[in-house]
């Protein structure tokens, strides 16, 4: 039995990268936001 997963999807407009630290931004991947799967 497969269970699926409850959660929702928010939107950013950066991220940042969690080796690293710098942000990145959606707009230099020509995108409005990052589209982002939150657990609820």
């Amino acid at each position: 039995m497969n269970k699926q997963e409850q959660g929702h999807y928010i939107f950013r407009k950066y991220i940042r990268n969690p080796k690293t630290g710098k942000i990145i931004y959606a707009s230099a991947y020509g995108k409005k936001a990052f589209k982002i799967w939150v657990k609820d």
